[in-house]
């Protein structure tokens, strides 16, 4: 069977660009077609594939974010003519990849095209700096979702799986489609505990991207109110309002290494995931640590949190609501080994095991 993957673009490594390597591994001959790509911000799993990238849009990469109205015909453009099995890896347009006749097309699906459906304005609100760009995006609106829906029909895509199900939700409102549920693969071998919850250190941690969606300003809000001990690790474009946000308790970690962040992670009595989330990996790699989880309650947190095993929800996205849970939170009442136990349900063999079963049913 010849297979092919799409993948909006590879760019940075985050999550999505973890799955597409994990899927990957079931084909290693297969090749890669994305839109953009950049090779020094790609690590070997990656860079050693056949990767094709759209020839055009790929020079003028550094502008990607203006160029949401060019990618659909650009993923369209790719000839996939010579393939049984077109995998897809979808944030944006890869799902719109066009298959030959009698192909099968599975997609990832890590959430509709965000641009222009729920998350449109932190998406504006990202073209600022580029005259004329929001309004350009506004009025192509239109098109743009039509042509989304168009794309996600079953001539296009046989079987859609969701990486939560707040994703297939989405699916199904936006796209009318039913979607199976494969949450991500996490590589838990770096993830362990090492000591119990009752006996970490008095911290919480906010992990991840800098960026809007995240709500980490929520978390530093509430950590100061409560005065509770607060380090915010990562790094990216908020950094400077998030700073000026925070008072006494409130320390950050920008871009930890690998075992740094570890550390941070088996250390922390409890990670805040203050944010609306499709799925949210990071919290799966706390768990990992046999850290518990402070989540709101809502997106794909509700795929993973068990209210007293592994973590806890606050019901409303304020300040004072993760303050009062913060308050109240006991780490000594949370077992490290249950939790570490329920992520290994994310591992990447259960996660491979079941997008065979998935290609094998296609």
């Amino acid at each position: 069977m010849r297979v092919a993957f799409a993948h909006d673009w590879l760019v940075t490594w985050r999550g999505g660009e973890k799955v597409l390597a994990a899927l990957a591994e079931l084909y290693p001959d297969a090749p890669i077609y994305t839109l953009f790509y950049d090779e020094a911000a790609m690590p070997p799993a990656i860079t050693r594939r056949n990767v094709i990238a759209h020839r055009g849009l790929n020079r003028v990469r550094k502008l990607r974010k203006a160029l949401l109205p060019l990618m659909p015909r650009a993923i369209e453009s790719f000839d996939l003519a010579a393939f049984d099995l077109v995998i897809s890896t979808s944030s944006c347009v890869a799902h719109g990849a066009v298959k030959r006749p009698g192909a099968k097309h599975l997609c990832y699906l890590h959430s509709p095209m965000r641009y222009v459906w729920d998350q449109q304005q932190e998406y504006l609100d990202s073209l600022k700096h580029v005259p004329g760009a929001a309004a350009a995006i506004k009025a192509l609106t239109p098109g743009l979702r039509a042509w989304d829906v168009r794309a996600a029909q079953a001539d296009r895509v046989d079987r859609f799986v969701a990486n939560s199900s707040f994703v297939a939700e989405r699916a199904r409102r936006f796209y009318g489609r039913d979607a199976g549920v494969v949450h991500p693969p996490i590589e838990l071998d770096r993830f362990r505990p090492a000591a119990p919850c009752g006996a970490r250190d008095g911290y919480v941690l906010a992990a991840g991207a800098f960026v809007s969606y995240k709500r980490f300003d929520l978390a530093i809000d509430a950590c100061e109110r409560a005065g509770q001990r607060l380090i915010v690790a990562g790094k990216g474009p908020m950094e400077g309002a998030w700073r000026k946000l925070a008072g006494k308790h409130t320390e950050f970690v920008i871009a930890p290494d690998d075992a740094a962040f570890v550390r941070l992670m088996q250390g922390a009595k409890a990670l805040l995931f203050p944010g609306v989330e499709d799925f949210g990996m990071i919290a799966v790699e706390a768990m990992g640590c046999g850290t518990p989880v402070l989540a709101f309650d809502a997106g794909g947190a509700r795929d993973f949190i068990v209210p007293g095993t592994t973590g806890a929800f606050f019901g409303e996205p304020t300040p004072d609501a993760l303050a009062e849970l913060l308050a109240a939170f006991r780490p000594e009442a949370y077992d490290a080994g249950r939790i570490r136990d329920f992520a290994e349900g994310f591992g990447l063999k259960p996660f491979q095991d079941k997008i065979r079963a998935e290609i094998a049913t296609l």
